[in-house]
C-alpha cells in the first residue's frame, strides 16, 4: 500500500487540463429542495480527488451529475470537453468513458461474474466474446478474484462483489472512475480489500473522484480533498493541509466529528 500512496500523492500523471470542469452547478429537486448551491470543481487527468462532508451535503448528488445520473438546472459541467446537457448523444458518449461504482454492487444476480463483466463490452464496445472474456479475466486477476469468475454474485462476500463491480467498470476502459461511498455497505473486515484495489488504480494513474469517509485512504492516496456542506464546495486542499491545517471553520468542525 505504501508504493501506491507514494505514487498517487506524487501528483497527476499528465497535465493535459481538466477532465472534469464543473462550474456554479445548482440542482433543485421537484419538491423545491436546493441540493447543489453553486458547486464548482475541476479534476485533472491522473488526479485522485476525495469528496467528504456530512450526510446530506450534496456529495453523492454532485458526482452523479458527472455522468448525468442526476440532472442540474444551472451552471455547466464538461467531461473531457463534452458538455453534459439534454443531448442524449453527449450523455451516451460521456457514459462510455466514465465508470461508476456505487454503495450497492448492482450486479446482475442471474449472471455469473464473468458474464456480468462481458455484457457491456460486447453490447456497447462491440467487442467479440473471446476478447471481452480475455479482458474480463485479466481484470478479475487484477482485483484478486480470478477464481470467482464462474460463480454467481450471491455466492460471493460483499467485498468480493464490490471488487467485481470495480472490475466491471474497468472492462469498459474508462478515462474516469467515480466512486460513491464504495465501502459504506461493507463489513469492516471487507473494507480494506476494496480500498487496496482502489489504491492500486490510483497508483496506475487512473483519474478518480471518490466520495468516502475513509480518512486513511484520503491521506495516503488523494491529491486533493474536498469538503462539501449544504450543497456547496467549502474547501479544496491537499490532504496534508486539509486534515492538519484547514482554512475554513466548517472544515474544522467536520474533522472534529470524524477524527
Amino acid at each position: 500500500m505504501t508504493s501506491a500512496a507514494t505514487t498517487a500523492n506524487a501528483g497527476p500523471t499528465t497535465n493535459a487540463g481538466p477532465i472534469i470542469k464543473a462550474q456554479d452547478v445548482h440542482k433543485w429537486y421537484p419538491n423545491g429542495f436546493h441540493a447543489l448551491r453553486g458547486a464548482s470543481l475541476e479534476v485533472n487527468r491522473g488526479e485522485v480527488v476525495v469528496i467528504m462532508g456530512p450526510s446530506g451535503s450534496g456529495k453523492s448528488t454532485f458526482i452523479r451529475t458527472f455522468n448525468a445520473l442526476e440532472d442540474y438546472q444551472k451552471g455547466s459541467i464538461r467531461i473531457d470537453g463534452m458538455p453534459i446537457s439534454n443531448d442524449l448523444r453527449n450523455i451516451d458518449a460521456i457514459r462510455r468513458e466514465v465508470g461508476m461504482v456505487f454503495q450497492q454492487f448492482n450486479l446482475f444476480p442471474h449472471l455469473t461474474v464473468l458474464q456480468n463483466l462481458t455484457l457491456a463490452p460486447t453490447l456497447v464496445r462491440k467487442r467479440s466474446k473471446a476478447e471481452a472474456e480475455r479482458r474480463a479475466l485479466q481484470l478479475l486477476e487484477r482485483v484478486g478474484i480470478a477464481e470467482q469468475a464462474h460463480k454467481f454474485p450471491g455466492q460471493l462476500s460483499g467485498g468480493q462483489q464490490q471488487r467485481v463491480a470495480i472490475a466491471r467498470s474497468l472492462c469498459m476502459d474508462p478515462q474516469l472512475m467515480l466512486f460513491d461511498e464504495p465501502t459504506s455497505a461493507l463489513d469492516p473486515e471487507m473494507v480494506r480489500e476494496v480500498l487496496e484495489v482502489m489504491q492500486g488504480l490510483a497508483a496506475d494513474g487512473m483519474t478518480m473522484v471518490v466520495v468516502t469517509h475513509e480518512v486513511k485512504f484520503a491521506e495516503q492516496v488523494a491529491h486533493r480533498v474536498v469538503l462539501m456542506a449544504d450543497g456547496e464546495v467549502v474547501e479544496v486542499a491537499p490532504p496534508e493541509q486539509f486534515f492538519s491545517n484547514p482554512s475554513h471553520e466548517r472544515t474544522r468542525r467536520f474533522l472534529d466529528q470524524i477524527l
